[in-house]
């Protein structure tokens, strides 16, 4: 297993398949697209192969990733998306496989993923009500959605969660309503703060609104508190079996602190960190640069060490922020009174 210089280990690969998107957010980041949106569907042909992303799970396999996260744009939107998912699986035995996506076009294709060796899957959910669920997506396609989580619970997936971005004046007041579909449905409901990345920048001032008012109202409501430890989120269990999983990663070092992941984009390159504006790792010109298989998945390797180097927390502890040390103490994140010190461990011979 790999490691930071901040004792962070490497366990999670996050891979955009595609920048294209037949929804248009008003706080799409676009996993951290310079453009800072998507492209249309049709617009912007795959970069990288099912073969490809075969070599690349082979090469994180062994440095240690066992969560590979597929995302978008629109993940759905490529024709081959079943083919990624049985190349990730057959080069990364036993990883846990999982998905996020708007859900538009999953009723179709939720049996056929979960056939093809996905574990998991995250639909976008952003609004119980159709208008204000076209106003957020650009799209009016609630129903559809809802229709494909159907067919995601009949597939027998281990897990299925329903996010949720936060917005002020527009879906803040359908948390409960949210929380309670969740529940009815047997599913984990992912409350996300608005992030001021792409589209979210222009957005912030206008929508952000933080969550620590609803998590108090979970407290109160006789929720228990658990941490999940990808990025330290909060996961809240109400006595009626509800689950919350918040993620609040705008200025929050505790966030920062449990992040375990880096990038792969749709154009083949890597990067450690959402945020991050530096160059990125061409991965995908390195593994086309030599010709076996073998020779392809060293090259992966060399890559994901490389990116591995330039992983740093982006938001550090700050000094005597005393909201900030309730939190932690909440997760069980601190030592006596001060917050965790993770050791830094000796390096990897893998």
């Amino acid at each position: 297993m790999l490691y930071d210089a901040y004792g962070r280990p490497l366990t999670n690969l996050r891979i955009s398949v595609t920048r294209e998107c037949n929804y248009r957010c008003v706080f799409c980041h676009i996993e951290g697209h310079p453009s800072g949106r998507p492209s249309r569907p049709g617009s912007t042909p795959p970069l990288m192969s099912p073969y490809e992303y075969a070599v690349t799970a082979k090469a994180a396999y062994k440095l240690g990733i066992r969560e590979f996260k597929l995302t978008g744009g629109e993940p759905l939107l490529r024709k081959d998306i079943e083919e990624i998912v049985k190349a990730i699986r057959s080069e990364a035995p036993g990883s846990d496989i999982s998905m996020t996506t708007n859900g538009y076009l999953l009723k179709d294709l939720a049996l056929k993923l979960r056939d093809a060796g996905l574990n998991r899957i995250n639909v976008s959910l952003h609004s119980l009500k159709r208008e204000v669920y076209a106003r957020i997506t650009g799209v009016d396609g609630l129903d559809r959605v809802l229709e494909g989580i159907r067919s995601a619970i009949d597939a027998g997936y281990d897990k299925i969660k329903i996010n949720a971005v936060v917005l002020r004046g527009l879906n803040e007041n359908e948390l409960w309503s949210l929380l309670e579909y969740a529940r009815s449905i047997g599913a984990v409901l992912q409350l996300i703060e608005l992030h001021p990345v792409g589209l979210g920048a222009k957005s912030f001032r206008r929508f952000y609104t933080p969550l620590e008012r609803f998590e108090r109202a979970l407290i109160e409501a006789g929720a228990k508190v658990t941490r999940r430890e990808l990025h330290n989120r909060p996961i809240y269990i109400l006595p009626d079996g509800s689950i919350v999983e918040v993620v609040r990663p705008y200025a929050n070092p505790i966030f920062c602190l449990g992040c375990r992941r880096v990038r792969l984009h749709d154009d083949g390159t890597l990067s450690p960190c959402l945020n991050w504006r530096g160059p990125r790792v061409d991965l995908v010109s390195r593994i086309r640069s030599v010709t076996t298989f073998e020779e392809k998945v060293a090259k992966a390797v060399e890559a994901l060490r490389e990116v591995n180097m330039l992983r740093r927390p982006f938001y550090l502890w700050p000094r005597n922020d005393a909201a900030l040390m309730d939190h932690a103490r909440e997760l069980g994140l601190t030592g006596n009174s001060r917050p965790l010190r993770l050791s830094i461990p000796k390096k990897s011979k893998s």
